[in-house]
């Protein structure tokens, strides 16, 4: 047969090319004539099986070989081909159509089998119109392979059985639409009527026996009962965040869904995980698809209510809108988190929804630079930890941008700004590492980072206490006592490099380092005085 034709013909009677296939169940054990009488469908599962071809006195096809788990079989699709090698025009879950015109001698049956076992084709449907009867020779070669032989008289034209097929598919297509309608009807009217989104879920999972998982991108659990281990969810992360198209497979058979629009800013999704095995039933991936429509409603109201949470961290500051969340007392742990480059507005947005993910419980706000600062309590192990697996997660979608954080030191509620200042500075180291995603703990192994902790109020008065009357000195003067002073300390208070930095003569540097000793009451020869000075500096910003 033309391989045109065999094409044309096998892509007019597709079921369907997105849906999963189910497995392909073979055995080489003998047909049992009693186990045909039996519909194994459960009740309102709609599906063309193998056992309805049978089934149809009008066509009159027999079976030659095949047992009862090979009747039960799903059938999607079929093929007519009549090439000795039909790989390329038959697909898994087939019933093949052939005449045999391939076969020239009975050893290119094993040859020709063996093609379509390798497919992974259901059935296997040989006419009896070249030879009068199906040869033993073929009859055997199904065997061999596990495949269920189907025969069909002389007088039955392939295409009254494919036109069987395709009213069949026809309703069984309309029964599941009706079907998933009305389920998703109730499920919108259980959702309206309060019912939380995770015994919507449990709902579905009971129906179909399936356990199933509501994530966001960072891996946080939105709805799920059942136990899954962290090495899956970031599997089930990774394709959700880079799988061309959805619904899509892991590598252990975890089926990935997605909720709402998929290929918008992935690293805001979320997406339903079906167990192991689930994609196997069309029925069940149907039920769960229309379960996702219900949690994208979900996820717009979250969004919404997320919105209001900002404007009211926005309008009163993250410090304080902190303070007045928790209790006094409460452990706190300050977070600045960033994207580099920074991105567009729907990106730093995007990141800060990211980091609500992952700290379900914290206050958020956009500093100057466009960065998240968050407050949340806990320790910084655990938020360190936290945000190190779940941000983590979000690498594979970053297309070369990358994510740092800097975590704070706890802190009580009054040395929330020192904490900020404090997962400020870790954030600045984090951003000298490598790869797309690095979070790093604030260092109290120094002065200055000593100082990041104390509370703002506290580091302000030092500052002014100790360089006030130079700042004032300046401002009536422009003097410049500041800036030299601040190259002096840099340059280890040598006099001759902070001359030639500043381009000056020495006795004007050591006339202006006098005018500031003189003014904060410091003799900077001293190591005390001069740290005095240096952490005051600091504290300035």
């Amino acid at each position: 047969m033309n391989p045109r034709i065999d094409r044309d013909i096998a892509g007019s009677i597709d079921e369907t090319e997105s849906k999963q296939r189910f497995p392909i169940v073979r055995s080489s054990k003998p047909a049992d004539p009693a186990a045909t009488t039996a519909d194994p469908r459960p009740e309102g599962v709609t599906i063309v099986l193998l056992q309805d071809v049978l089934d149809a006195p009008e066509l009159g096809i027999r079976l030659l070989h095949g047992d009862a788990a090979a009747l039960t079989l799903p059938l999607h699709r079929a093929c007519t081909t009549d090439m000795p090698d039909p790989t390329r025009y038959v697909s898994a879950g087939s019933l093949v159509f052939t005449g045999l015109v391939w076969r020239r001698a009975p050893e290119d049956s094993e040859a020709f089998v063996a093609h379509l076992a390798r497919a992974g084709v259901a059935a296997v449907a040989a006419g009896e119109a070249l030879f009068g009867e199906v040869p033993a020779d073929v009859v055997d070669a199904c065997a061999r392979h596990g495949l269920p032989l189907l025969a069909v008289p002389d007088d039955v034209p392939f295409s009254s059985v494919i036109e069987f097929l395709t009213r069949r598919w026809s309703g069984a297509r309309m029964d599941r639409l009706q079907t998933g309608l009305a389920r998703q009807r109730r499920l919108l009217a259980a959702f309206a009527d309060g019912h939380a989104l995770d015994e919507l879920l449990a709902r579905v999972c009971r129906e179909f026996d399936v356990p199933a998982w509501l994530f966001t991108a960072t891996g946080t659990l939105v709805a799920g009962r059942d136990t899954i281990g962290e090495p899956v969810i970031d599997a089930c992360c990774a394709i959700a965040l880079t799988a061309p198209r959805l619904p899509a497979e892991t590598a252990d058979g975890h089926t990935v869904l997605p909720v709402g629009a998929a290929l918008r800013d992935r690293t805001t999704a979320w997406f339903l995980v079906l167990g192991a095995g689930a994609a196997r039933s069309e029925d069940c991936v149907d039920a769960f698809t229309e379960l996702a429509t219900v949690a994208a409603l979900e996820r717009v109201r979250r969004e919404d209510r997320l919105r209001a949470v900002w404007d009211t961290a926005d309008a009163r500051g993250v410090a304080d809108t902190a303070g007045a969340t928790h209790p006094a007392g409460t452990p706190l742990v300050a977070v600045v988190v960033e994207r580099a480059p920074t991105g567009t507005p729907e990106q730093r947005i995007a990141l800060r929804a990211a980091v609500h993910d992952v700290l379900p419980s914290c206050v958020t706000g956009l500093d100057a630079a466009g960065r998240t600062v968050a407050v949340v309590a806990g320790t910084e192990s655990a938020v360190v930890a936290t945000l190190t697996r779940r941000l983590g997660r979000l690498a594979p979608a970053l297309a070369g941008a990358r994510i740092v954080a800097g975590v704070s030191s706890t802190c009580a509620g009054e040395s929330i700004d020192g904490g900020i200042r404090s997962a400020e500075s870790a954030a600045a180291i984090a951003r000298g590492d490598a790869g797309p995603v690095s979070v790093r703990a604030a260092e109290l192994d120094s002065a200055v980072g000593l100082l990041s902790a104390v509370p703002d109020r506290v580091r302000r008065a030092f500052a002014d206490r100790t360089l006030g009357r130079v700042l004032d000195y300046d401002r009536r003067t422009r003097a410049d006592l500041m800036t030299t002073l601040e190259t002096f300390l840099d340059c280890d208070g040598s006099w001759r490099r902070t001359a030639d930095r500043m381009h000056l003569h020495p006795n004007t540097v050591r006339y202006r380092i006098g005018r500031v000793e003189a003014l904060t009451g410091r003799n900077l020869a001293h190591i005390g005085d001069r740290l005095d000075v240096f952490l005051a500096m600091r504290a300035l910003g």
